[in-house]
């Protein structure tokens, strides 16, 4: 991943989830076209509202897709 391809809230954003997670993120994503789950690729990241919003194409057919990872939901406290 190139930093670049994030703005820069969304780099802070995706730099703390946690590598597993994030893999998990990447291969989990809808994919319209082909009517089911799929891995994103060349993909690039800008915040939405506090959350994380991930736009890239599918793997599988090369179809536009998009990925809404709620950061602004994690409780910040830890309890």
């Amino acid at each position: 991943m190139k930093d670049e391809r994030f703005t820069p809230q969304a780099a802070v954003l995706w730099a703390s989830i946690p590598q597993a997670a994030q893999e998990r993120i990447l291969a989990n994503v809808y994919c319209g076209k082909c009517g089911g789950s799929t891995q994103i690729m060349n993909f690039s990241g800008e915040e939405r509202d506090g959350d994380l919003y991930l736009k890239g194409v599918c793997a599988k057919c090369g179809h536009g897709v998009a990925r809404l990872v709620e950061t602004s939901e994690t409780d910040k406290s830890r309890n």
